[in-house]
């Protein structure tokens, strides 16, 4: 492994631009294969590897990004104050591969950048790569756009100003400007970047500016150096010392408990909650936050959407970051709040009840996301969930009627050979079989089967519309000790014929049916959440108990998702903290 010790500025102060239908695709392993890889003079055993790849048109096809030249850079990389000598640089080969070997142990961001012959040039970065022996990961990015940024000085009398980004090669010089807001310096081709700290040197001396994540976005991006940003961050640790991730995970809801928090931190978010922002590191992009309240309107959480999440990672983060000294300010956090929710249907829900309401105006209630489905609500109270609030059923004549009538949005699952469902459940009353969601006894339903003590079940069932006397039917048996009385987390992943039901995140038991049909469902009956609705209009089978967190997605998710969702939410011991 040979140190860089002759990178010319040009590589890492040139101008980045995305080209119209062109990404750059970068594969990483991290490995002990004894195979050469990136330029011949790589040899020995490899710790990490891979291929930077061009991606061109619509079609996907590939070519290597020959003779890109690519670093590794310790996570703590200071260029203000350290040079090429502390970190790791070597050269693609004609193919685009490319192997560091004899790195050693440690937590890297890796930089990749490439010149193609017409002028363009692209740039990319992953932060937070764990490299360790006998470890391996696999890693696809896209292409990040660099952009021009206005960073404002205090009081400077200098002409000239230097720019670094720490964990980063990055680095440029400006001349010192002046405007109605003060003093700047505006820099070219920076590369959009992760949430990171940006360093501004003078003779006179240097400032740190945190929480700076430049956007995709042709619009010149203001940052001011201020005393009195507040930075919170929160791990998502996925390797094996946190939840152990294997599968990458996108637009995740992920809840946080501002609980968890220190005094301190606590009153001043709460106070600033509205001016705040959120970044996901690594992901290049804000993050969209959603506000739970307690029944006196006060903060406990927030639901925040994970764009990617990836699998084995010990270093990623959620970053707060509200300045203290504009407490009551709403302008940043409204670009936020246009971004897609953290339930939003192009992340696959199609609806999503987090039965938070404490009344219900004209006895409706509607559903989270970018799908306002709404329910008509009979003889349903409200209490205290997994989650802020749950809807509480009285086991006789409560029960959520979704689309009842011409004016609502009816909901349905139109397509159950692949969907999703989650949800919480607490059953008080076990001495009947009840209904926890379904569209009609006839169509599909998931209940509680009553029947001995020791043959009592969770159960999905649809009906065959090719056969009527045929179903898919999967259920898992009850474990009392679990299942009473206390809240249980449940989904069920149907994926064709295939039925798979999770308990608390495990995998219980996965049914395959023998029945088939392409027939179109017919829908002739409402959805109703808590009860069974029959075809004459009677209301049975009602459940007695508690309910929290539904979800249906149109897409069949991993066990991954389950477990996740799972740990995330549940009551105690949850992730992250």
């Amino acid at each position: 492994m040979k140190r860089n010790t002759r990178l010319a500025k040009s590589a890492v102060s040139a101008l980045f631009a995305l080209q119209a239908l062109l990404a750059m695709v970068f594969l990483v392993s991290c490995s002990d294969n004894k195979v050469a890889g990136g330029n011949s003079s790589e040899v020995g055993s490899p710790e990490l590897m891979g291929t930077l790849a061009l991606v061109e048109g619509s079609q996907g096809a590939t070519k290597g990004a020959a003779f890109a030249r690519v670093y590794c850079v310790p996570t703590d990389y200071d260029p203000a104050k350290e040079d090429s000598t502390s970190y790791y640089a070597t050269t693609a080969d004609s193919a685009g591969h490319f192997a560091f070997d004899n790195l050693p142990e440690g937590v890297y961001n890796l930089e990749a950048f490439y010149e193609v012959p017409d002028g363009w040039s692209f740039a990319l970065r992953e932060s937070g790569l764990k490299i360790a022996t006998d470890a391996a990961q696999t890693i696809s990015l896209g292409l990040d756009q660099s952009h021009d940024i206005k960073i404002y000085l205090q009081d400077s009398k200098d002409s000239l100003a230097s720019v670094s980004i720490v964990g980063s090669t990055y680095k440029a010089t400006a001349k010192i400007a002046e405007d109605e807001a003060g003093k700047y310096a505006t820099f070219t081709g920076v590369p959009a970047s992760y949430y990171d700290s940006v360093q501004v040197s003078t003779s006179e001396g240097a400032n740190s500016i945190k929480a700076v994540l430049v956007e995709n976005t042709d619009a010149v991006q203001e940052f001011f150096y201020d005393e009195s940003l507040h930075i919170l961050e929160i791990p998502l640790n996925t390797a094996a010392s946190g939840i152990d991730l294997h599968d990458t995970i996108e637009g995740f809801p992920l809840y946080i408990r501002l609980s968890d928090l220190n005094a301190d931190d606590h009153e001043s978010l709460v106070k600033n909650i509205f001016a705040m922002k959120v970044y996901l590191e690594p992901a290049s992009d804000w993050a969209t936050f959603k506000v739970v309240y307690d029944r006196d309107s006060v903060p406990m959480g927030l639901w925040v959407r994970l764009s990617t999440l990836y699998p084995q990672r010990e270093m990623q983060k959620l970053v707060f970051a509200w300045n203290g000294a504009r407490s009551g300010a709403a302008g940043n956090a409204q670009g936020l709040m246009r971004a897609a929710d953290p339930f939003s249907y192009t992340d696959g829900f199609v609806a999503a009840w987090n039965f938070d309401e404490r009344e219900f105006l004209d006895s409706t209630v509607s559903t989270s996301g970018d799908n306002p489905f709404k329910g008509h609500v009979t003889d349903v109270t409200t209490g205290d969930g997994i989650i802020g609030g749950a809807f509480v059923f009285n086991g006789k004549s409560s029960n959520i009627e979704v689309g009842g009538t011409a004016d609502d949005r009816a909901f349905a699952l139109t397509d159950t050979s692949r969907f999703t469902a989650s949800f919480w459940v607490n059953v008080e009353d076990t001495s009947t079989s009840r209904f926890i969601w379904g569209k009609s006894e006839s169509e599909y339903h998931f209940k509680y089967q009553a029947r001995d003590s020791d043959s009592s079940s969770w159960m999905f069932k649809e009906m065959d519309e090719t056969n009527p006397d045929h179903w898919y039917t999967a259920n898992i048996a009850t474990a009392p000790e679990i299942d009473y009385k206390q809240w249980v987390h449940l989904t069920v992943v149907k994926s064709g014929d295939s039925t798979a039901i999770y308990r608390n995140g495990e995998l219980e038991k996965v049914s395959v049916s023998i029945n088939k049909t392409s027939d179109k469902r017919i829908s002739d009956g409402p959805f109703v959440i808590g009860a069974r609705k029959q075809s004459s209009g009677k209301i049975d089978r009602v459940l007695k108990g508690k309910l929290d967190e539904l979800y249906f997605m149109n897409k069949a998710q991993s066990g991954e998702w389950a477990r996740l969702i799972y740990l995330n939410q549940k009551p105690t011991d949850y992730w992250p903290k």
